[in-house]
């Protein structure tokens, strides 16, 4: 006999422990990495193995041999079909902050009624596993010592459990906020009783067997052991046991919770797929080397606690305190879990129905103290239950009950999760009449066994398992006759297609009657408090990046979905409905609406991996189709029949400089910008196309196309406008204008070139003859002054024959080198021979030593166009700058004046033939032309920037640039 003082040091020390695993993981003192790891919340998922697998099992084993293996068998195949039950319904959990069965199914139901019976008889399915889990510590105790009071274990073991609940099960407000302590304390007791069954294991095979050799041996000389495990299995029981234990792996508390409320992650579930299989094998195969090792001892007492008698037959301590462990272990995870999971469905479903919310500030305290209330009282109902029923009968048999309870919710999972016509009234009736037969034939019994009657059936003699499939048959046919004859509410045909594989979440109403943000708070104000609205009206705006200054109609109805989800994670879903239904406002299912259709392309984007199927690739049908409207070099907008902007794409944007998030969902009407007013007045025109439409943006001319279309299916659906820049198409066109003109007149330019030659030779020839003439010194100089001009008037007739003519090989252009400054000079000397021109002052800043390669008339030519112009350009007296400057490859000349500057307008065309901005006869228009001409066939560029002098905006400064002379011989040769 153990002594009091050392059991109770021990369970308190292993309690404490699980104590600070959880308060190291709150505080964020557990690393990161190992908290947040996949197999982390598998092992947490390892709750499922309660004192049924741990004592239990042996107890069946001994009794129904192979009929044990039931147990993880059916939880296995759960795990199996992971990625077609479980990972549905964390989706759906997750979306709509589910976070229990009842609240899945109240939310597949629309019904407050399915919520609150599905509550009552998940807590009247769960008492009695609860009740096995007391017994089997109180039983285990009492085992080692009894001079324990079984009233006083069963209650002080109950106290610890709730502190614990409370501390780290029961910390917030919303039941959707996970508790990653009491995950990492579920995840460390899964790895301790897993250790203590394997080391137990290990222990009876070489400690008792003597090794593999030892235990062939036993097998050998023991055939009735083998026999008895053997033992034929009724067939009808073992599928009855399978299919309950298949369901209790989803269905019972405890097991939702951990699946689906404390879990976030798909990665989770796809892991435990192989990871759960593998630590119910090890649990599994751990049983029967330990029943061995006790028959060879011959160990007595209950199979069930064959563990603690083993430690007490060999007076083993660490054998005993291990056993001892591992069920303490198992047993406090599901009590721990199971009534924080039955806490909070039965606040969702039965409390907050019946009782008035308080309008306090301290609203969300109020829930947290009501949860922990309700967590005392399911401990104190398994207490209840325990001494009641429970003392008197075997783990096994209780637990047995409990399952068989639990399969008659799989007829409404399954609907839930596949049969989108179910309705309310087929699972009411259908769940009532299979947990009645359940009461009356299984659970009454139970209340009327004296304790003489040790077994309220027998596994392999009585009919159990034919009640067991009659009720659930029964369940199931009347949920499908009631459905088919009775038709859904068009709440549960919503939510009914909600809760189907790749659905998405869907807005609740198509429309609103609020405005504006406030009308959400005011309407929560009046069930939940002005504070606890606030925030609830503040997170949601917060979750969805919604500014409150500027909010669109697809904002209101995001955030009414937002609120919804939340405040079903709150306070359950059918009373996050209802807070919420004054705010809906049914609309015409047919028409298009802008906030559903851009709700539901978001969710599409984000929900791409998910789907599978005929629906991925209608997916990706539409993803191309989306893609291709989006980068269409055509603006695109579509309109739904209110109004609204359902698209916007890419083009438009650009065209409009208007973004998509911020039009998509609004009438355009509502927006003041030039661009929305230009739609919403084509929109309602009666014209389909306007071509060609000049519009000045930006003091920009731009010119555009509009088209327009009615979207018709079965009845008008909305409008699709397209708009067309043809501002690019109109430039072109007006360029190939342009040089259509300048063809004629280089062609024209050709024609008079040739007629001024001829007399220009007569002049020429007439000044030479001067010189035959004459002697004076005087006529014969201006003689030969003339005879330079004519000179000059060819080389500009053949400057203007090569302008129309551009793009021909000059071959017998020279090409010597040239001094700029000579050029300059030249220039400035033969503008101060004219006596009727502006006398100015020329600034001649040009490097002597600066030369480039060329013609040196043609660049003469340009320095007398140039200095011509700006001395036209300046006032009397004003100074005209020429200097230069060498570059690596390039030399760079600019001819600066302070003249009045040139327009912008102007500029765009100064380098045109016969363009001028002088008075009429004081210009021909040439002069910049065979500039540019000349400059071109150097290989050299030309820019004007006017103003030259921004501050005093005036002037216009010429920049010619050339290419570099590359030295070839002795730069003073040049003339």
């Amino acid at each position: 006999m153990y002594s009091l003082p050392l059991l109770i040091l021990i369970g308190v020390a292993y309690l404490l422990f699980l104590f600070g695993t959880a308060y190291l993981t709150e505080r964020g003192l557990l690393p990161k990495q190992l908290v947040h790891h996949p197999f982390t919340h598998v092992l947490s998922i390892g709750v499922y193995a309660s004192v049924w697998t741990f004592y239990g099992a042996f107890g069946l084993a001994q009794e129904s041999g192979y009929s044990f293996l039931a147990s993880y068998l059916g939880a296995v195949v759960t795990f199996i079909l992971g990625p077609v039950l479980l990972i549905p319904i964390l989706r759906i959990s997750r979306t709509y902050q589910l976070s229990s069965l009842p609240d899945l199914l109240a939310f597949r139901f629309r019904s407050g009624a399915v919520g609150t019976i599905t509550a009552i008889l998940t807590v009247i399915a769960t008492l009695p596993m609860l009740s096995i889990q007391i017994q089997a510590v109180t039983d285990a105790l009492y085992l080692l010592n009894d001079q324990f009071s079984v009233d006083q274990i069963g209650l002080g073991f109950c106290f610890v459990i709730a502190l614990f609940s409370i501390l780290f099960g029961a910390r917030h407000a919303s039941l959707r906020t996970t508790h990653q302590g009491l995950m990492v304390a579920m995840a460390v007791e899964s790895l301790i009783k897993l250790i203590a069954l394997l080391v137990i294991a290990g222990f009876a095979i070489f400690g008792v067997l003597g090794g593999v050799e030892g235990v062939n041996d036993f097998i050998t000389s023991h055939p009735e052991s083998i026999k008895r495990l053997e033992a034929p299995v009724d067939s009808d029981a073992w599928r009855t046991l399978l299919l309950a234990f298949f369901t209790a792996a989803i269905v019972m508390p405890h097991m939702f919770h951990m699946l689906f409320t404390e879990n976030s992650s798909d990665e989770t579930l796809y892991k435990a797929t192989w990871a759960m299989p593998l630590f119910l094998f090890l649990l599994a195969a751990a049983v029967p080397p330990i029943l061995w090792a006790g028959e060879a001892l011959g160990v007595g007492g209950e199979a069930q606690f064959i563990l603690l008698n083993m430690g007490v037959f060999l007076d083993s301590t660490w054998l005993t305190v291990l056993a001892f462990i591992g069920g303490l272990s198992a047993a406090s995870g599901i009590m721990i879990v199971a009534t924080v999971a039955m806490a909070s469905m039965i606040q969702n479903h039965v409390i907050l129905p019946l009782v008035p919310k308080p309008k306090t500030p301290r609203f969300y305290a109020w829930l947290l103290w009501l949860r922990r209330s309700l967590i005392m009282a399911m401990l104190l109902a398994s207490y209840l239950f325990y001494r009641q029923i429970g003392t008197d009968f075997a783990l096994h048999q209780m637990g047995v009950v409990a399952v068989v309870a639990f399969l008659q919710f799989l007829p409404g999972l399954l609907s839930t999760l596949f049969w989108s016509r179910a309705n309310r009234w087929g699972l009411l009736i259908g769940l009532s009449a299979g947990m009645g037969i359940w009461l009356l034939t299984m659970l009454v019994p139970l209340l009327d066994s004296s304790a003489s009657e040790l077994v309220p059936f027998d596994l392999d003699t009585d009919n159990w398992d034919h009640i067991a499939i009659l009720s659930l048959m029964l369940n199931t046919a009347l949920l499908t006759v009631v459905s088919l004859i009775f038709p859904q509410s068009e709440d549960e045909r919503r939510a009914a297609q909600s809760c189907l594989m790749n659905a998405l979440q869907k807005p609740s109403s198509n429309h609103l009657r609020v405005s504006r943000i406030d009308d959400f708070t005011d309407l929560l104000s009046s069930r939940l408090g002005r504070k606890t609205a606030e925030r609830e009206v503040q997170k949601a705006l917060e979750s969805l990046n919604i500014q409150s200054q500027t909010v669109r109609p697809i904002d209101l109805l995001r955030l009414r979905t937002t609120l919804e989800t939340n405040l079903s994670g709150l306070l359950g879903p059918i009373e996050a409905a209802a807070l919420l239904e004054p705010l809906d406002q049914p609309s015409d299912p047919i028409t298009f609406k802008a906030s559903n259709t851009h709700l539901i392309e978001n969710q599409l984007e984000n929900y791409q991996e998910r789907l599978t199927g005929l629906a991925a690739e209608l997916d990706e049908m539409r993803r191309y189709h989306r893609l291709t409207l989006q980068k269409l070099p055509v603006g695109v907008c579509t309109l739904d029949t209110s109004g609204q902007v359902l698209f916007w794409n890419i083009e438009m944007e650009r065209l409009t400089q208007i973004k998509a998030e911020e039009i998509i969902g609004t009438p355009l009407q509502s927006h003041t910008d030039t661009w929305s007013t230009i739609l919403e007045e084509f929109a309602h025109a009666d014209s389909d196309h306007k071509l060609s439409q000049k519009l000045i943006l930006n003091e920009q001319t731009h010119w555009f196309s509009l088209h327009k279309s009615i979207l018709k299916e079965r009845r008008d659906i909305g409008m699709v406008l397209l708009l067309e820049d043809e501002t690019d198409t109109k430039i072109m066109q007006d360029k190939l204008g342009h040089n259509e003109r300048l063809a004629s007149i280089g062609r024209f330019a050709a024609g008079v070139a040739h007629e001024i030659g001829n007399p220009v030779t007569g002049i020429a020839c007439l000044a030479q003859n001067l010189k035959l003439e004459t002697d004076n010194d005087y006529i014969l100089e201006t003689g030969d002054h003339i005879v330079d001009q004519t000179k000059r008037i060819s080389r500009i007739v053949q400057s203007l024959v090569r302008f129309a003519h551009a793009g021909r090989p000059e071959a017998e252009r020279e090409q010597v080198p040239v001094s700029l400054a000579q050029c300059a000079e030249e220039a400035i000397h033969l503008m101060s021979l004219d006596s009727h021109g502006k006398q100015q002052q020329y600034i001649n800043q040009i490097p002597d030593e600066l030369r480039v390669s060329g013609d040196p008339q043609q660049l003469h030519q340009i320095f007398v166009n140039l200095i011509q112009n700006a001395s036209d350009a300046s006032p009397e007296g004003g100074r005209i700058w020429l200097h230069a400057n060498e570059n690596i490859e390039t030399v760079e000349l600019r001819v600066t004046d302070e003249g009045s500057g040139i327009s912008a307008e102007s500029q765009e065309r100064l380098f045109e033939p016969f363009f001028t901005t002088k008075d009429p006869g004081q210009g021909t228009g040439l002069g910049l032309s065979l500039v540019y001409n000349i400059i071109e066939e150097h290989c050299g560029n030309i820019e004007i920037i006017s103003p030259a002098n921004n501050k005093q905006n005036k002037g216009t400064q010429v920049v010619i640039t050339l290419p570099r002379l590359k030295w070839t011989e002795d730069p003073d040769s040049a003339g």
